[in-house]
């Protein structure tokens, strides 16, 4: 044997060793519905007309997981479903070579072994050739694809389940397939549970006619969508009518259409498709999922809310409650505004900033308290606000004349709902907020007084002129940094200066050097529980209930 020779088969060795050391994931346990009795053993086919290796008799569904490098990953998952006319899975074309690809990037990825068509031979692409287009290969076909789109319905369940012991972010579970995977991949974005939506879905040169596809739900997930014109089973059109759904229903879609290509291009290096899946990973740069998650498996602890305050505005919320909850006793609430950095509706990013403080145990054990983060949508504000563009420097000025932002009424009106409804002390209702939250903070204790008995605002303002004796049974401890070039320290001094010409109990904390974020140093602060949780509010007879 040459040195060459032994030199290869070596590498051979060592790159079955690598591939070892990827787990792999039972879908299921015990029987399957819908295929309790399959009992042939999964096999794989080097030689056939594909010039492909492949996987066939696949009857019981597998995971197969591609991690990225220590410190790389980004907390995006998504599963890849190979294609083969469900029949067979272009294991590395369609697989385990995308997913390699994708984890090198941050992604952690699990190829999905999907149910398939029993093969009576060792060869299941010339038995599938010799039935190609007949009524008996169609009915196979109908009949296979249900099982096979729960299948990869489950992946998704099992990942998101899973995702702290993947350190994963289970916001961003996607699903991407090839041909008969791309069935898979659409059919997971027809009626979809919470536990089993996908994020984001990517078939390519997808089989899925119009037959398949049923209504699509107001909130679809994004889908990106690619094939070739001259593809040679004439799937095209099918991918062209997905993105026609997706368009018509007003959902974020994205299609790309290579002149050429054919079908079932996947990783091959051919020209003009060997660069979609760089195309691909724009999108998913585009849509933030490339960024590192902000996830922390902590957040769990604060339980996910909806507030419907009026017809089409419903504030989501996340909201703590004490350990051991004992509604035989009163706790503060504590209401946290975040900043604009934070707005939308994933009910997520709003804890980004704060919410680890209430976590602590030491915290937890001696300053109970229900906290709440509502999160304001990406085109509001929590202060009604206006920037004068015109005056050097900018001027803002808080429009406190006019009435409120729907989601600043919709916090407070959240609160006073709790106050009601759970085990929460009237007296020692809380409020907080940074930056823009810091502005919300200062605009919520003027439209709601006897509300708060105390409020930090952090790096906010407010309009100074306006603030008057209303608010006098609030205590305040306000916080900016003087270096701070996004919202002027100027803010925080007027209304410090106007709280005290009040006489309205007033601390200020100023960091020298701090840019924005000084909410960093303010959450930090040893004595901030123990500050809110000395304040009571002095009740009277005009006190709103």
């Amino acid at each position: 044997m040459t040195k060459i020779a032994v030199f290869f088969i070596f590498l051979l060795g060592l790159n079955n060793s690598i591939f070892s050391q990827n787990q792999v994931i039972p879908l299921y346990n015990g029987a399957i519905k819908g295929s309790e009795n399959w009992n042939w053993e999964e096999a794989e086919n080097n030689k056939n007309d594909w010039g492909l290796r492949i996987v066939y008799n696949v009857a019981k569904p597998t995971l197969t997981v591609f991690k990225p490098e220590e410190g790389k990953a980004n907390g995006t998952s998504i599963i890849i479903a190979p294609g083969g006319a469900f029949r067979a899975l272009s294991i590395d074309n369609e697989g385990y070579d995308v997913a390699k690809w994708l984890a090198k990037k941050g992604i952690t990825c699990f190829v999905l072994k999907y149910r398939l068509i029993k093969s009576n031979t060792t060869d299941p692409v010339t038995e599938m050739n010799a039935i190609w287009g007949s009524e008996k290969f169609n009915q196979q076909n109908m009949e296979l694809i249900p099982l096979a789109i729960e299948d990869g319905r489950n992946a998704i369940a099992y990942v998101r389940e899973h995702a702290d012991e993947f350190k994963l972010d289970p916001n961003r579970v996607g699903i991407m397939g090839f041909s008969a995977g791309g069935t898979v991949t659409a059919g997971t974005a027809y009626g979809y549970s919470e536990a089993n939506k996908p994020n984001f879905i990517a078939p390519v040169y997808a089989f899925f006619p119009k037959a398949l596809q049923g209504k699509l739900d107001a909130k679809a997930p994004p889908a990106f969508i690619i094939a070739a014109s001259d593809d040679n089973l004439d799937l095209a059109s099918h991918s062209v009518d997905l993105y026609s759904q997706w368009l018509a229903n007003k959902q974020q879609a994205e299609l790309h259409l290579y002149a050429k290509g054919g079908h079932g291009f996947g990783m091959s290096a051919q020209k003009p498709t060997n660069t979609w899946i760089e195309r691909f990973t724009d999108w998913l740069e585009m849509n933030n999922w490339m960024s590192k998650s902000n996830y922390n498996p902590a957040y769990k602890a604060y339980e996910k809310k909806s507030f419907a305050f009026a017809p089409d505005k419903n504030l989501p919320y996340r909201i703590l409650y004490p350990e051991n909850y004992d509604r035989n006793k009163k706790y503060p609430l504590i209401l946290v505004l975040h900043g604009g950095g934070e707005r939308g509706d994933d009910n997520e990013k709003q804890l980004i900033h704060g919410s680890k403080l209430f976590l602590t145990p030491a915290n937890r054990t001696n300053y109970p308290a229900i906290v709440v983060f509502p999160q304001c949508p990406s085109n509001s504000y929590w202060a009604n606000s206006t920037i004068d563009r015109t005056k050097n420097p900018i001027e803002r000025i808080f429009n406190y004349n006019d009435t409120s932002t729907w989601p600043l009424a919709a916090s407070a009106a959240l609160v006073k709902k709790i106050a009601d409804e759970e085990s929460v002390d009237k007296g020692r209702i809380y409020i907080t907020g940074l930056s823009m939250g810091g502005m919300g903070t200062f605009e919520a204790v003027y439209r709601n007084p006897n509300l708060f008995a105390a409020a930090a605002p952090i790096c906010g303002g407010g309009n100074d002129s306006l603030y008057n004796n209303s608010i006098k049974n609030t205590a305040f401890r306000v916080f900016h940094g003087d270096a701070d070039v996004v919202v002027n320290v100027d803010l925080s001094r007027k209304m410090v200066a106007r709280l005290k010409e009040l006489k309205v109990p007033v601390e200020y904390i100023e960091y020298r050097g701090v840019n924005h974020n000084s909410w960093d140093n303010a959450f930090a602060e040893p004595t901030f529980m123990s500050w809110l949780f000395q304040h009571q509010m002095i009740a009277d007879k005009k006190r709103k209930k």
